[in-house]
């Protein structure tokens, strides 16, 4: 390897081989460096896209998963924690909310509709909430839905058939199926009325049954209700 005239000659191939692989290296290094700062993710994003039955649960489970370091996003609800910074969707651009979520190690679907559920487990992005939520898929974070109820046994042709089939193919799509105890049995009622709780109340002489917040009810449940007469409130 010499120079001549200010340009490297290098004549023997096995030189310019190593040249060549010290360069690669050099410059794959670089790249590393800066992917990491681009990586440098933190925190959690809750993205709360309805009501939330038994907040005081909610933000007990989300403490307990995920520490102190939690944002809010709000889109079109009002968030029921007593938390500063909390960022209203509709008063920022879409951009800032990007970003918010794009630089978050994990994100967190906190109670969300069952509709909003299968409208994910089809990847179709259309819509805003959705379009977040897979791309934080495709980014690898951590991407979690907090769900006020357990998953629901396998039931043929039933609704809790889709819902299981929706929440199987979340979870293989990577997402965490986490879970917090809704009020059950107290002043904010039940979270989820089926049929039998239904007929229990009818059986116990009971005229209403009180739900929570956002709570679901089967559409058997409804039509036990009005057989029976016993008032959903």
């Amino acid at each position: 390897m010499t120079i001549q005239g200010g340009a490297l000659d290098i004549s023997d191939a096995g030189e310019r081989s190593l040249l060549i692989d010290r360069i690669t290296q050099e410059v794959l290094s670089r790249l590393s460096a800066l992917e990491a700062k681009d990586e440098n993710v933190s925190g959690t994003v809750v993205l709360v896209t309805s009501r939330i039955p038994s907040p005081a649960s909610a933000m007990s489970k989300l403490k307990e998963r995920f520490g102190g370091e939690l944002s809010f996003v709000n889109f079109g609800v009002k968030v029921p924690f007593a938390i500063p910074g909390v960022i209203d969707a509709g008063e920022r651009p879409g951009d800032m909310i990007m970003e918010t979520v794009a630089s978050a190690a994990g994100v967190v679907l906190l109670a969300p509709r069952i509709g909003l559920l299968d409208v994910i487990a089809k990847g179709d992005d259309s819509d805003f909430v959705p379009y977040l939520v897979i791309r934080s898929l495709l980014w690898r974070r951590d991407v979690s839905v907090l769900l006020d109820f357990e998953p629901p046994r396998f039931k043929r042709n039933t609704f809790f058939e889709k819902l299981a089939d929706v929440l199987t193919t979340l979870e293989d799509m990577g997402v965490r199926l986490l879970t917090y105890k809704c009020a059950q049995r107290g002043a904010e009622g039940l979270c989820l009325v089926t049929e039998a709780d239904v007929t229990e109340a009818w059986r116990n002489r009971k005229t209403e049954i009180r739900r929570a917040p956002g709570a679901i009810v089967t559409p058997a449940a409804r039509d036990k209700s009005k057989e029976l007469g016993i008032r959903l409130n």
